[in-house]
């Protein structure tokens, strides 16, 4: 008996070492960044989405479920393929959170940036209230975005589509979006020494796969600094070329929260994330 006892013992400690190693978790700090504008987050969901019968309270709301999403910083001029290393020079610039809420009649994925300062791009063309709007947010986490997946459609889940490319996602895997070649989202894969070693596109938008044809580990994984020096070998006035923008994965038109949307425009001063929000807002 006492052997048996020691057995699962055993095999329950080995269980719980391979699950922290393989433990992805996208969300960040997303409970403790977020939680405190829950009520507007409710009031979001709830005005825009009311003639489809969606209603939710504070309740609904699991963070952990967020995805962290880098935007304006481009890896690949890192010197640096240290996972730990990168994810240093990612904090030190922009991230977004999209958070899907799940409801009856399909899934809510809340996109939220932090307000920028004001820009005197933005002061050309914004009144003076919207301006105030603008400054009041500065710093702040605010709603820029909503979309609605009908029942059944996943593809904002990026860890599911993930998990469907490889068979574990090692825990320091991170999130990128906006880059040169892919533009939207991507996934940065370590190995066990803590080394990006594959890039890993992780939604329906189309990219040139001809400039990285020959950097593929399979139909969908890219070695990751392969691709890296094909990006930086690209023509500076090209740095962004091969990024589509038909995003066939929204069945609903996403739709912009109208109270927080001059926060959007100051996202003009960072290419990248302007790009991303840009090419999301389309649908």
């Amino acid at each position: 008996m006492k052997k048996i006892i020691t057995c699962l013992l055993t095999l329950s400690m080995m269980f719980m070492f391979s699950a922290t190693a393989f433990a992805s978790d996208f969300s960040g700090n997303a409970e403790s960044e977020l939680s405190n504008i829950s009520d507007k987050i409710v009031t979001a969901v709830n005005d825009v989405y009311s003639d489809k019968n969606i209603s939710i309270t504070a309740e609904d709301i699991n963070y952990d479920s967020a995805f962290k999403i880098y935007v304006d910083t481009n890896v690949f001029k890192l010197s640096t393929n240290v996972v730990g290393e990168i994810e240093n020079a990612l904090e030190n610039g922009n991230y977004i959170y999209l958070l899907p809420i799940d409801t009856v009649n399909g899934t809510v994925v809340v996109n939220f940036q932090k307000g920028l300062p004001l820009s005197e791009n933005a002061k050309a063309i914004l009144s003076e209230e919207e301006q105030q709007e603008v400054l009041d947010n500065a710093g702040k986490w605010v709603i820029s975005s909503l979309a609605l997946y009908k029942n059944g459609n996943s593809n904002y889940d990026y860890e599911k589509k993930l998990s469907s490319i490889i068979d574990e996602i090692p825990a320091d895997t991170i999130l990128v979006g906006g880059l040169p070649i892919f533009q939207d989202v991507v996934a940065l894969i370590p190995n066990s020494d803590g080394v990006i070693e594959e890039i890993v596109p992780v939604t329906a938008t189309d990219y040139d796969e001809n400039l990285v044809t020959y950097a593929r580990s399979n139909s969908v994984i890219y070695d990751y600094e392969q691709v890296k020096e094909i990006a930086n070998d690209l023509p500076e006035a090209n740095s962004d070329m091969a990024g589509g923008t038909d995003v066939k994965d929204v069945d609903h038109s996403q739709v912009t929260y109208g109270r927080f949307i001059w926060g959007i425009l100051a996202l003009s001063v960072f290419g990248c994330a302007f790009f991303f929000f840009k090419k999301r807002n389309r649908f």
